[in-house]
């Protein structure tokens, strides 16, 4: 005779799943060719920095710590973003974009335990997977720098100080990665995130703020502006000097300080981190 036997099933607790969602989303983002080749050329734009370098050296002075953490920052003052957010839009767009665009997302949400948990598994391991990109090419730009300062035997920039706006580039990276998984959950598609997110930081939003300063009563709201407080968190103003500060507050564009800023910035990503989640769980997913 054999024995019935019942099988009770398992309440899988919050943490647990959570872990278990970040594990699926990681493994799914390690399988896929894109992001070994995109992180190739991270890392080989990120060696480059110290032999670019040689192209405007000066090796009479030592370069300022604002100057070596823009540089290391993939240049954020001229590009009014980092460069490398233009490669990261590819892996923060990605994992919504599978669920939402393509038809996955009954799937993932059967695998990690229900949508609630995906989206906060995605934004964990995407802040994550931002920010350790931003650290390893800082990192790897910075002993790229040191070494071709050695060799050409120009002096040494002040590390130490850079380290503090090498951490809000971390940071910032991080936050990128949230926003644009949020985007593509509030638009549902991935092409038109992408070009919101390279052409409103770089023109739009710069445009908005002087069409603003028109209005009676709104002068100065481009200063507080999503992107704006971002320049302003990336690049401290007050760590130049002479004409490089001059260069420095008109490439900002923004009188908030940096401290500030940070904060309003974290702000801005947090309500649009909300949203997203929002529309991620709350909207219908579509058919594969």
């Amino acid at each position: 005779m054999t024995a019935d036997v019942t099988h009770t099933p398992r309440t899988v607790p919050a943490g647990e799943a959570l872990r278990n969602a970040c594990r699926y989303e990681w493994r799914h983002l390690t399988a896929l060719r894109s992001t070994w080749v995109l992180l190739s050329v991270v890392a080989v734009l990120s060696l480059l920095t110290g032999p670019g370098m040689l192209f405007d050296l000066d090796r009479t002075r030592p370069m300022g710590a604002g100057a070596m953490g823009d540089l290391l920052a993939w240049a954020p003052m001229t590009t009014q973003v980092p460069m490398l957010c233009f490669l990261v839009l590819i892996l923060g767009t990605g994992p919504v974009s599978t669920d939402l665009v393509r038809g996955a997302a009954r799937t993932t949400w059967l695998a990690v335990n229900g949508r609630r948990t995906a989206y906060a598994a995605k934004s964990v391991v995407g802040f994550l997977v931002g920010a350790g990109v931003a650290a390893t090419s800082a990192l790897v730009g910075g002993v790229s720098a040191a070494v071709v300062l050695a060799a050409s035997g120009a002096p040494q920039p002040e590390w130490g100080a850079v380290v503090a706006p090498m951490l809000r580039f971390v940071l910032w990276m991080g936050c990128w990665a949230l926003v644009c998984m949020a985007l593509v959950a509030l638009m549902r598609s991935r092409t038109v995130p992408v070009v919101v997110l390279c052409l409103w930081p770089v023109l739009g939003e710069r445009l908005a703020g002087l069409l603003l300063g028109y209005v009676p009563g709104l002068d100065g709201v481009g200063d507080w502006l999503p992107f704006s407080v971002g320049r302003a968190m990336l690049t401290d103003v007050s760590a130049f000097a002479g004409d490089e500060r001059t260069l420095a507050e008109a490439m900002v564009g923004s009188d908030v300080s940096t401290p500030v800023a940070l904060v309003v910035y974290l702000l801005y990503t947090a309500a649009l981190t909300a949203v997203g989640y929002w529309a991620y769980v709350r909207r219908e997913a579509p058919t594969g």
